[in-house]
C-alpha cells in the first residue's frame, strides 16, 4: 500500500493508493496548525480504511519549499517511520514539481515578504532550478515562457490525479540521513 502525505503548505493531504487505484484521500484546507492535528488525522484515516502503519510499504511526501513547520512535519513523520521500520520505502518530490504536474508550467508558491518560490517545469522535468525571487520578477518568467501554464499556491490541484501521474517522478531515498527538507534561501 502506498501512502502520500503533504503538509508543506496550508493543506493537510493524505492519500492511500494501491496498484494505481486511489483507495481513499483526505484533503483538509486552511490547516495553519497542521502539527496539532496530523497524527490524529493519520490515525483516523488509516482506521477508516481498516489499515495500520504495518500495511503501508511506500511513503511519499513533498519536501518543500513551503511552510517551514509544514515541511518539517511530513519529513519528520517519514523519517521516524523509516527509523522504526527500515523496510519502508521513502519517496520525495519538490512541492513546486508536484504542483506543476506533467504540464509545461511556471510553478509558484507564495514565500511571504513580497517573494515567491518559483520553478519552471516541462513534462515533469525542472528546466529552471527552483528558486526564491522577488515578486516583481514573476512577470519576466511569464514573458519568457508565454505558453506555460501558471500554477500558484496549490490552487485547483487534483491531488489524487497528480499523485498518480507523478508517482514515478518521486525520488527514492534509501538513507534517512539523506531525507532533507527543501529550503530555498536566496534567489539566483
Amino acid at each position: 500500500m502506498n501512502f502520500f502525505i503533504d503538509t508543506s503548505n496550508t493543506k493537510l493531504v493524505l492519500i492511500l493508493e494501491h496498484n494505481n487505484i486511489i483507495i481513499d484521500s483526505l484533503i483538509m484546507e486552511n490547516q495553519f496548525k497542521v502539527s496539532d492535528i496530523v497524527f490524529t488525522e493519520i490515525e483516523k484515516f488509516l482506521q477508516k480504511n481498516n489499515l495500520t502503519l504495518k500495511n503501508l510499504k511506500n511513503l511519499y511526501t513533498t519536501r518543500g519549499p513551503g511552510s517551514y513547520t509544514g515541511i518539517r512535519v511530513a519529513i519528520t513523520i517519514l523519517k521516524t517511520l523509516k527509523l522504526i521500520n527500515p523496510f519502508y520505502n521513502i519517496f520525495l518530490i519538490s512541492s513546486l514539481a508536484f504542483q506543476a504536474e506533467l504540464n509545461d508550467s511556471i510553478s509558484i508558491l507564495d514565500a511571504k515578504g513580497n517573494k515567491s518560490y518559483i520553478g519552471i517545469y516541462s513534462k515533469g522535468e525542472n528546466i529552471i532550478l527552483d528558486q526564491l525571487v522577488p515578486n516583481e520578477l514573476i512577470e519576466e518568467f511569464k514573458q519568457q515562457f508565454p505558453n506555460y501554464q501558471v500554477k500558484k499556491d496549490y490552487e485547483n490541484i487534483n491531488f489524487e490525479q497528480y499523485f498518480l501521474k507523478l508517482k514515478n517522478y518521486f525520488k527514492n531515498i534509501e538513507n534517512i540521513e539523506n531525507i532533507e527538507p527543501l529550503y530555498i534561501k536566496h534567489f539566483i
